[in-house]
């Protein structure tokens, strides 16, 4: 689900961008749903981007720099755009929409499986595993809700 932040970020940006009702409601079913708190964690992420970069177009809004974008990484650590993917993939399966809870269950999940303490410390083959963790249990839990 969209964090209420991601919500709050794409209401903004609709009356930056000066969207009427209707173009909105059908940028909404681009993605199958009626309103943005029915958007997923990424689906939310992607209609920023869209948004943003008309926004930009328009000269209307300054673009934040991408998280870790500050980050001076030696070659063996995890790229930023893999702990951006991770961060992501994680609010998606994350069972409770609140960022602080989203952190520490990653925290606890990177500690019990991949014996590592924070995102921060993963190498580059490590991440390429945590994504791949991350995508089985996607995969086990859209199973699951299928069974249902």
């Amino acid at each position: 689900m969209a964090t209420v932040y991601q919500i709050k970020k794409i209401h903004a940006l609709k009356s930056v961008v000066g969207l009427d009702d209707d173009l909105y409601r059908d940028m909404l079913m681009s993605f199958d749903v009626q309103t943005s708190k029915d958007l997923t964690f990424t689906e939310a992420k992607i209609l920023i981007e869209i948004l943003e970069e008309k926004a930009i177009a328009m000269k209307k809004w300054v673009k934040q720099p991408l998280k870790y974008s500050d980050l001076d990484r030696e070659e063996k650590m995890a790229t930023q755009a893999q702990l951006r993917m991770i961060e992501s993939m994680w609010r998606e399966i994350c069972y409770f929409d609140n960022d602080k809870f989203a952190k520490k269950s990653l925290r606890k999940f990177l500690k019990s499986k991949f014996k590592t303490d924070d995102i921060m410390f993963l190498t580059k083959c490590k991440a390429v595993k945590v994504i791949q963790a991350i995508k089985n249990i996607q995969k086990n839990l859209k199973k699951s809700a299928a069974t249902l």
